[in-house]
């Protein structure tokens, strides 16, 4: 195997710990810390350095994206590491990325919210009392309702959680909606491919341009 091409494996290599350590964080506390991305990081920085064809268009390619997920951010409409997650998504050297593992996160995401419909979390909003949602990450919050008054909190999902908790009071409910844990998908998604690229088509991983 050629030096640049092992040196562009270990690049995948170092996003997909990103994602994996990011993954875990996700479905455990729905909110990832900004360190696990530094592998990621360094991969994306070799992934720029590296002198292989098109490197304008990737550079391109990581503005637009970077671009979109920042205005996403700034809508309130994603996480911030959902934006961080959907840039190293576009870092990645292989010629087809990011169709192939946007299409696996996709599949791991279907499976799952199917089965919070089922068991009923994903169904539209619920109320539940505010010691539950201090306890649970996975709630998006809507409204509190304190004494029979329902008060919207802010609509941007960075800020909500936040404004509910720096106004707890004991007694009071939550109107909330289930948050699916977007970075896990995505992340899941990505290993999975790097995982078969491994396994079935190592030859194609290891030619890069």
């Amino acid at each position: 195997m050629a030096l640049e091409s092992k040196a562009r494996l270990l690049a995948q290599l170092l996003i997909g710990a990103s994602f994996a350590a990011a993954s875990y964080q996700d479905v455990k506390e729905r909110a990832v810390s900004d360190i696990v991305w530094v592998p990621a990081l360094v991969g994306a920085a070799y992934v720029i350095y590296s002198k292989f064809p098109d490197l304008e268009v990737q550079l391109i390619w990581l503005g637009l994206i970077g671009a979109i997920a920042i205005l996403f951010v700034y809508l309130g409409l994603v996480g911030q590491a959902d934006s961080i997650a959907l840039v190293f998504f576009a870092a990645d050297p292989y010629q087809l990325s990011p169709i192939f593992p946007v299409i696996a996160g996709a599949a791991v995401a279907l499976g799952h919210i199917g089965y919070e419909v089922a068991v009923g979390n994903a169904r539209g909003t619920k109320t539940i009392p505010i010691e539950r949602f201090l306890k649970e990450q996975k709630w998006i919050p809507a409204a509190v309702i304190r004494d029979g008054v329902r008060e919207e909190v802010d609509s941007d999902v960075n800020v909500a959680r936040d404004e509910v908790e720096a106004n707890q009071k004991s007694g009071a409910m939550v109107e909330v909606s289930y948050g699916v844990p977007t970075v896990a998908y995505l992340g899941i998604g990505y290993l999975a491919c790097i995982a078969c690229l491994l396994i079935f088509h190592q030859t194609t991983l290891l030619s890069l341009p």
